[in-house]
């Protein structure tokens, strides 16, 4: 990718992004943001129909919201997104996936391969920034395998457990290979020389160990001018963001209160978060009782429409200055009650947490702030409220 000397001489897409959720495509995009590209993240229809809002952005998210859809309907609507992206002929082309491997991952692979014309892709899921490393093939989080954390009882976590390699078995997207930590501690070339062999002997999905932030900025460098889809969490995507030289630019003003949380996320961290800001001037939080029907699946549909309804009726009356939402389901369903398209990214408060502003609809260019609900430390909505105050 050639990097931008300005904004006035950047002509075509630079990346091109296929999310399973809102906060996923937002995390993903944000960094690129950050550094001064012009960031859009959109949302797909049911009917896997793009809008053609994203014409002009250098970077473009699309959310198909397959998080929890079937394995067929989601391979097909990353097709379909895969075949848009193509369509504007980007430099990058990245599948987003889950830090936790939560998702029809394996379906969207192969979706998004076929969709954009590629036959090999690198997968990359690590992200050092919110504890999830990739060792050995084994997806850990805070050093424990992921079946052994809160993140099991997800309905969308994987029935593999950590195996990056068993996940994609399960879906039949073979050939499937490992590069070691000990050949990406070589460097670069040594780990161009084992893409190339294994798209040489039709591969079709490399799964990369990475421990470290230094880990994933030389993957993010393999492959540079090869026909090679990068997959991965938002950790991959951030070094991919670095590896440009064009200079960190902040585009975005600064937050002004007062703040709404609307935290629908039934994550323990989400909850602790919430626990930790309490009460405070300048604040309002909305989330269910911490009674554990949010974890229910039967009941989580209805809990997050009540909050995305709540979220309009306060917005409409109180006009806040700044909207926090976390968790992908409250994010999509505020974002629909809201009648927004989609969010212009203007980059990153801190890791995990994307800073934009509603994209259409009658709330556009409200400030809104995206986090996953497995994300950030228990202070980390404090520093939200502290930076809107």
């Amino acid at each position: 990718m050639t990097p931008p000397e300005g904004r006035a001489n950047v002509s075509a897409m630079m990346v091109g992004i296929q999310a399973d959720d809102l906060t996923g495509a937002c995390d993903t995009a944000a960094p690129f943001a950050a550094r001064g590209l012009e960031t859009l993240v959109i949302v797909q229809d049911p009917d896997g129909r793009t809008s053609a809002a994203g014409a002009g952005a250098d970077v473009l998210a699309i959310d198909t919201e397959t998080r929890e859809r079937s394995s067929e309907v989601a391979r097909e609507m990353a097709h379909r997104a895969g075949a848009a992206l193509r369509a504007a002929a980007p430099a990058v082309l990245y599948k987003k996936v889950d830090s936790t491997l939560r998702g029809r991952i394996a379906a969207e692979l192969d979706g998004m391969l076929e969709g954009v014309g590629m036959v090999t892709t690198l997968l990359a899921p690590a992200f050092p920034a919110q504890g999830r490393t990739v060792l050995d093939g084994r997806l850990l989080v805070d050093g424990r395998p992921v079946e052994e954390t809160p993140i099991a009882l997800d309905p969308t976590a994987p029935t593999t457990g950590a195996s990056v390699l068993a996940l994609l078995a399960t879906a039949h997207t073979r050939p499937a290979g490992l590069l070691p930590l000990a050949t990406l501690r070589r460097g670069r070339d040594a780990v161009d020389a084992r893409i190339e062999r294994f798209a040489a002997s039709g591969g079709r999905a490399l799964v990369a160990d990475a421990e470290t932030a230094p880990d994933l900025a030389v993957l993010a460098d393999a492959g540079r001018g090869k026909p090679l889809l990068l997959a991965g969490s938002a950790g991959l995507a951030t070094a991919l963001a670095r590896r440009e030289a064009c200079a960190v630019t902040s585009r975005r003003e600064p937050l002004r209160g007062p703040l709404l949380v609307v935290a629908g996320s039934a994550h323990p961290s989400t909850r602790t978060q919430v626990m930790r800001l309490g009460r405070r001037d300048g604040l309002e939080v909305l989330a269910p009782p911490d009674d554990g029907r949010a974890a229910d699946p039967a009941r989580r549909v209805g809990i997050t429409r009540s909050l995305a309804e709540a979220a309009r009726a306060r917005i409409e009356r109180q006009r806040p200055g700044a909207v926090l939402l976390t968790g992908g389901e409250t994010a999509i369903a505020v974002l629909r009650a809201l009648g927004a398209a989609g969010l212009r990214l203007t980059g990153l408060l801190e890791p995990g947490l994307a800073l934009g502003a509603l994209a259409g609809g009658p709330f556009d260019g409200l400030a809104v702030l995206t986090k996953a609900g497995g994300f950030g430390d228990a202070d980390a909505l404090v520093r939200v409220w502290k930076a809107c105050a």
